[in-house]
């Protein structure tokens, strides 16, 4: 049931109407022919039925659902989602002034997220008209993308396309010459859209944007840069996909240099930090490296950071220790000379000093022989050593990455090359810690439908011995044919118009129809949809997919290359986890009441309250329920270090709470209750084994105690060794004095010596050799 017309043009409206069946509101967009002239009726049709086959098969919250099609003579109907709203258009008009980049930022990261959505698809959808007219704001805040009167579907097979369609100033040079759009696009028609949010300004006549900051100073220069690089001329000059856009607009997960070079992965940072160490000593020392690890999820790092932040006063140092956390014990400071006779030395690249021992210049080659003799490990790794490009269509298709790193953070230099003409590489030599390299496959050089199998050598220089070693990663891709189009099959029934009749010319997909819907479909899955049905072609997929990511039920780690099938946010799994290590400490520290029940002298008596012998069974737990804790919840980027860290605050913290609660079981409870004490006390002690183990609060406990260390030595390493006593004497209570007893005291003060013990040590090799310890 229509119930107003929301907006009317030349060739339709678009009505609001009840959708009388669902009792929903819906907008229907109409296109009419009346007043189209006849040369141009058969294109108007052709983008009607390329909108509506786009829209069928797409399902994302920054586009309007659609729900189905009829004509009725020479008029054609689209029913989809009523997007209540204002274009940007419209809201920019009564603005009459530049929106702040804040808010726009917000709008671009929602149309980043769609266009990305578009892109992916097999093949991908090409916009093309991207424009403030084009984009619905809800009252909600969301955007919405509408009108896909002329988005196409990408054919890289094309030189150019078969319509030269596009709003001016926001279509890029290449949609009005001979030039195939792609992607890069429409990512320059987002560039200007932002531009003209930003500046309120925009030329019909010219391309690019040029010194944007000089039309708007409030915008920022990263935001200024960006969007001058994505609306570049050439294609060639502009972002390769959206992602490296949204990355270098929004600043997502990006750590910047001075020099605008980029990280976005830790080892990234840690190989600019290697390079430039003066001004990674200022990022290092106000926080930001620590806070950057926090946003991308890195918390380990970000604690390390804290730590080291914290502990090391030297710059260089505090630099080294951080490259070593990220890569490994071999990463160094690049152009670094070590101490000099007058204990001064200077960095090749800044000229910063830094009183580094000059036992750091050994070779760092020497650094890869390990003890007895065993043989020497590689100096580089490769990850993934295997690309798999899957199906593609024929062209150049997207890139796969893989990373050369140094062993445990070694500096490597070499060269990357290929025989095959139909591999593209994007770079050629390589030095430093880590490097991230991409590969892409021009398909129209290899024969189509079949099976290809090529490889990249990656050769490492060894400057020292003038040898060069090389390494291969092999690349897999299928071509699928385009040529020759089975016939189609259609199935069930349709309501007026037949997509599939005058399809654009550049359109090879097959539309299949069926009484449950309408699906997108290559050519070679319509051939088996025709013959055996959609059986075989998910017999076909669930080969290709076992083949790509292994068998399910492995645990996906890069070495097994399988895939998890638990479906779990990464809260639920935090707290999985975090149960799993509870569980496991309950039940070691249960193993010690078994152990001291089978000893011969208890065979006619249980180790429970009033027994001395439970003593020993409250002291062993605290060990017990630290070792399981440990089992379960350890980490594998955890050193030995880190693990006999852990291992000594969680001791501390099991002895601290068990000790309380038992002294708060004998005020409150005044009976022994032998049973219950026995499952409360292991509840407890597990608890706090977990507690003591968690990298969070393990590290709150290593910070507290090593400033009591730093500054108050002797009196700090009394009072732990007194407070253990005596919480180890509270383990006691409630039980008469016997032989037994002291046995609590000790052990109460064997956990509390271990703990000030390691953070001594810690604090120690955290000093700078020429600074001594505090008293």
């Amino acid at each position: 049931m229509i119930l107003r017309t929301v907006g009317q043009g030349g060739m339709g409206a678009v009505y609001q109407a009840r959708d009388m069946k669902r009792q929903v509101i819906c907008a229907i967009k109409e296109m009419s022919l009346s007043m189209v002239p006849l040369n141009e009726r058969p294109q108007a049709i052709q983008n009607f039925k390329i909108e509506a086959k786009m829209l069928w098969g797409l399902n994302h919250a920054n586009l309007p659902a659609f729900h189905g099609f009829f004509t009725e003579g020479p008029r054609y109907f689209m029913v989809m989602e009523y997007v209540d709203g204002y274009t940007l258009e419209d809201l920019l008009e009564r603005n009459a002034a530049p929106f702040p980049e804040r808010r726009v930022l917000s709008w671009a990261r929602q149309l980043c997220d769609v266009l990305e959505y578009l892109h992916t698809q097999n093949p991908p959808i090409i916009f093309r008209d991207m424009k403030p007219g084009n984009i619905m704001l809800m009252r909600n805040g969301r955007i919405k993308l509408i009108d896909f009167g002329i988005a196409r579907f990408f054919r890289s097979t094309l030189s150019s396309d078969t319509q030269l369609l596009g709003t001016p100033g926001f279509a890029p040079p290449e949609q009005y010459g001979k030039a195939q759009t792609d992607e890069r696009s429409d990512i320059y028609s987002l560039a200007m859209t932002l531009f003209q949010l930003l500046t309120n300004t925009l030329s019909e006549t010219g391309f690019g944007i040029k010194d944007m900051r000089s039309i708007n100073p409030l915008v920022s220069p990263i935001v200024a840069r960006s969007l001058e690089k994505a609306a570049a001329l050439s294609p060639d000059d502009r972002y390769d996909n959206v992602a490296a856009f949204r990355r270098a607009l929004l600043g997502v997960g990006t750590f910047m240099f001075e020099n605008e070079d980029q990280a976005t992965t830790p080892e990234e940072l840690a190989d600019l930090c290697a390079r430039y160490p003066e001004e990674a000593s200022d990022y290092l020392a106000s926080g930001e490296i620590e806070s950057w690890f926090r946003e991308i999820g890195e918390a380990e790092l970000a604690r390390a950071t804290r730590n080291i932040r914290t502990t090391v006063s030297d710059p260089m140092a505090a630099v080294e220790q951080f490259l070593q956390t990220v890569m490994g014990p071999n990463a160094r400071i690049r152009n670094f000379t070590s101490t000099s006779a007058n204990g001064s030395s200077k960095n090749g690249n800044n000229g910063s000093v830094s009183t580094i021992a000059s036992s750091r210049n050994d070779n760092d080659r020497s650094l890869l022989s390990t003890w007895f003799g065993r043989k020497q490990t590689s100096p580089i790794h490769i990850a993934p050593p295997v690309l798999d490009f899957g199906q593609v269509y024929p062209g150049i298709t997207a890139p796969l990455t893989f990373t050369i790193t140094g062993d445990q953070g070694i500096s490597i230099k070499g060269t990357i090359h290929t025989d095959e003409p139909w591999l593209i590489v994007d770079q050629a030599q390589f030095d430093a810690m880590t490097t991230r390299v991409n590969v892409r496959v021009n398909s129209t050089r290899l024969p189509s439908s079949t099976h290809h199998t090529g490889s990249i050598i990656v050769t490492l220089e060894d400057v020292e011995d003038e040898k060069q070693q090389d390494l291969l990663v092999s690349v897999e891709v299928d071509v699928l044919g385009l040529s020759n189009t089975p016939a189609r099959k259609r199935g069930g029934k349709t309501v007026g118009a037949d997509l599939d009749d005058d399809e654009d010319e550049d359109d090879d997909d097959v539309l299949v129809i069926s009484g449950n819907g309408m699906t997108m479909v290559s050519p070679s899955a319509s051939t088996q949809v025709a013959t055996g049905g959609f059986a075989s072609l998910d017999a076909q997929r669930d080969s290709e997919y076992k083949r790509k990511y292994g068998q399910p039920g492995m645990n996906g780690t890069q070495a097994s290359h399988g895939w998890d099938p638990l479906h779990a946010s990464p809260l639920q799994r935090l707290w999985m986890q975090r149960s799993f290590t509870f569980l496991a400490a309950f039940m070691a520290a249960s193993l010690c009441y078994t152990i001291v029940a089978a000893f011969p002298l208890l065979a006619h008596a249980l180790p429970l309250p009033p027994n001395p012998w439970f003593i020993v069974v409250l002291a062993c737990m605290v060990p017990l329920a630290t070792a399981g804790a440990l089992l379960v919840n350890r980490d594998s980027s955890w050193t030995l270090k880190d693990t006999i860290d852990r291992a000594c605050t969680g001791m501390g913290s099991a002895l601290a709470v068990l000790a309380l609660a038992k002294i708060f079981w004998l005020i409150a409870i005044h009976a022994n209750f032998a049973v219950a004490q026995l499952l409360i006390m292991l509840t407890i002690v597990a608890l706090g084994a977990t507690l003591g183990t968690y990298p969070y609060i393990s590290d709150y406990i290593i910070h507290g105690v090593l400033w009591s260390l730093t500054h108050m030595r002797i009196f700090g390493i009394s009072l732990a060794v007194i407070l253990g006593g005596v919480m180890g004497f509270f383990l006691t209570s409630g039980i008469a004095f016997g032989w037994l007893t002291p046995f609590g005291v000790v052990a109460g003060v064997g956990v509390a010596i271990a703990l000030v013990l390691r953070m001594d040590q810690r604090r120690k090799h955290s000093l700078p050799q020429n600074q001594t310890s505090v008293p």
